[in-house]
């Protein structure tokens, strides 16, 4: 078996829309871990303070927005968005679970099936029809802005080190292993992202994601 092929030989005729639609009828694998109260007030502050900084960039433009100003209007102070974020740049970056001690995504691979596991990191991000969901609203910023998108590039290749170093564990040759990787992450995963920005944001994201997904595995 192929490490770039899922398990399944019919994974594409469940496209990631039916998917979605799966899953929209039960709770999402966030709603299944235990936060305790302070976890859950930790990832309201951190989703607060992402919502403002893109509402306050989407009004002045990203670098007419201090870490101050967004902290003063999320109603924290400035070391609580250092401590989450670091950068602005780390707005783009920073995973508000794993922020919390909560590592959503693990679970969620499966080294046989990478184009599953794509698509449930979708469902956990929220996988939205539109712009409205934060982590949608902000690539405007990720394209446009050269130091946005150089710290999510290097976010990526930092996944994609990760997956690499799994691939190795499971037997892949390095180049194999670093192709794979780079090729979800890169490819599919951004390269998806890219072109639905590119094209004006006139389909959902998940069209993009799903022609991706059988243009990488070769099965149409």
């Amino acid at each position: 078996m192929g490490l770039m092929h899922p398990s399944s030989a019919n994974w594409q005729q469940l496209s990631i829309r039916q998917y979605m639609s799966q899953v929209a009828g039960r709770q999402q694998y966030a709603a299944h871990v235990a936060l305790t109260l302070r976890q859950r007030n930790r990832l309201s502050a951190i989703h607060r303070i992402m919502d403002t900084a893109i509402d306050l960039f989407d009004q002045r433009g990203y670098s007419g927005v201090t870490i101050e100003e967004i902290a003063a209007a999320s109603g924290v102070s400035p070391r609580t968005f250092y401590r989450y974020f670091g950068t602005k740049e780390g707005l783009f970056t920073a995973d508000p679970y794993a922020a919390v001690g909560v590592d959503l995504y693990t679970d969620q691979l499966d080294l046989d099936d990478l184009p599953g596991s794509l698509r449930r990191v979708i469902a956990l991000i929220g996988a939205p029809e539109g712009e409205d969901h934060t982590a949608w609203r902000g690539m405007r910023y990720v394209m446009e802005e050269p130091s946005v998108r150089a710290a999510v590039y290097a976010s990526l290749d930092r996944e994609a080190d990760r997956l690499t170093a799994l691939l190795r564990e499971r037997g892949a040759g390095p180049a194999k292993a670093r192709v794979t990787a780079r090729a979800y992450w890169f490819g599919v995963y951004f390269g998806s992202l890219e072109q639905w920005h590119l094209d004006g944001r006139t389909r959902p994201v998940l069209d993009y994601v799903d022609e991706a997904l059988t243009v990488l595995t070769g099965q149409a």
